[in-house]
């Protein structure tokens, strides 16, 4: 048995799923050069481990991060109100203050607060670690810092978010709802009650504002990044991906650098059957990262990371993997990006450029595919191709349903117009003139096509 003389003191902010866990693999493995000496939550009586060790338990937060014997802190406290950051940022920065490290699997805290928290650490000399923040336990965030450290990257993208992923995967596969897969996704466990953080896309903005951190030097906060969720996307979405297009539709985060900028953004995007992307299903994350010295510019080369995204097992060994690195000494004070921090800028949204899907459902009348067509060209949009299919009246029903479209089903027409690279601002553009016919029956829907 190891010499507990020798183990280093670990505060634990944080009981719930990921922090049970945490305790877990403390507890059941003696030989681990960790020990808990404290550990928050809020109600301590109810916890798995509390019977066996109580005194360790606590509903102060002040106790553990002002714990003598704690030399490194771990926040997993988790939240369910953009309220309750603040007060967690105040914890991490309390512990800092106090001479500690700290690490934490909460993006939230870290894309809102980051400059401010890294500010404390180097003025206290603390360390703060965050490779549970991306990925859950996909090791991403150190394998950017020390494996790609002579690297020039060229981007980091990837699926990041696995609740978005298995309701996108639940409606390709098996003709779901977007609200028959989310359900499914809550019931399984995948999503929260209110899973507005994951569709909309917030969950995959804040891992992408610390993914862009460690490779680009970007210091930015929520709002930065052009930012799409998934609410709006329908079954009939897939059937034109699938039959038209021979491709998917995935949720992805991209950071990618462009002349002097970094074009960043989260959206759905249409990605074709034979891209690796199309094939990460589930709840399953993935992150893609390029670069110029070790990549072949012949072809769409990328290091891929993959794994779960969440759960507690693999959060919980992100977290110590942290944790053991600071035991053994090995502190950096801090991540050093792979690129100077001020060197590049965030593309501004409206410059964003790509080929898009643009499905619209109107009126089933003569002249209307015409007039959006004319539309587009008027904004300079090249068009590629026009896609309808022959539509069943169930299927029409359902969405005229979805949509609470009034009336006869058979009298809607939906359709798809794909374009050839054009820029986020040209699509606004022409989106305001067509929103306007007294034709449209429903906001269009648009997102990027994946090259």
């Amino acid at each position: 048995m190891a010499d507990k003389r020798k183990k280093i003191g670990i505060g634990l902010l944080g009981s719930g799923v990921v922090g049970q866990s945490v305790q877990d693999f403390v507890f059941d493995d003696t030989e681990l050069p960790i020990e808990l000496v404290k550990i928050y939550t809020r109600r301590p009586k109810g916890k798995k481990w509390h019977k066996t060790h109580p005194g360790l338990f606590t509903d102060k937060p002040e106790e553990v991060v002002d714990h003598p014997d704690a030399a490194i802190i771990v926040e997993a406290l988790g939240f369910h109100d953009e309220k309750e950051l603040a007060g967690f940022k105040d914890l991490i920065l309390r512990a800092l203050k106090n001479g500690k490290s700290v690490v934490t699997s909460d993006k939230a805290v870290l894309a809102r607060y980051g400059a401010e928290i890294w500010e404390a650490a180097r003025k206290h000399g603390g360390d703060v670690r965050f490779e549970a923040c991306v990925g859950g336990g996909v090791p991403i965030i150190r394998s950017i810092g020390e494996s790609f450290a002579a690297e020039q990257p060229e981007a980091i993208y990837g699926i990041v978010n696995g609740t978005s992923n298995y309701i996108l995967t639940e409606m390709s596969r098996g003709g779901k709802s977007y609200a028959a897969a989310l359900k499914e996704a809550q019931e399984k466990g995948y999503a929260e009650t209110n899973p507005s953080s994951d569709v909309s896309g917030r969950d995959a903005e804040a891992k992408l504002i610390l993914l862009a951190a460690v490779t680009f030097g970007l210091q930015s906060q929520p709002g930065a990044f052009w930012r799409k969720g998934i609410e709006e996307i329908n079954a009939i979405d897939f059937q034109y991906a699938r039959q038209k297009g021979r491709s998917t539709i995935k949720s992805v985060a991209v950071a990618s650098a462009l002349d002097g900028a970094v074009q960043a953004y989260v959206s759905p995007v249409l990605v074709r059957d034979d891209h690796f992307l199309a094939a990460i299903d589930g709840a399953t994350n993935a992150v893609f990262f390029r670069g110029k010295r070790s990549g072949d510019s012949g072809r769409d080369w990328s290091y891929a990371f993959a794994g779960p995204g969440a759960g507690g097992g693999p959060t919980a060994i992100a977290i110590l993997g942290d944790v053991l690195d600071l035991a053994r000494g090995k502190s950096r004070g801090g991540f050093v990006p792979l690129v100077k921090p001020g060197k590049l800028s965030i593309q501004a949204e409206d410059k964003i450029g790509a080929g898009f899907y643009l499905r619209f459902i109107v009126k089933d009348r003569a002249g209307i595919v015409g007039d959006i067509c004319q539309t587009l060209g008027e904004a300079g949009i090249n068009i590629s191709e026009i896609w309808q299919l022959s539509h069943s009246r169930d299927e029409l029903q359902a969405l005229a349903a979805s949509y609470r479209i009034a009336g006869n089903p058979e009298a809607i027409l939906p359709f798809v117009i794909t374009l050839e690279r054009s820029s986020i601002g040209q699509i606004k553009n022409a989106m305001k003139v067509i929103g306007r016919r007294d034709y449209m029956l429903a906001e269009p829907l648009w997102f990027p096509i994946w090259s």
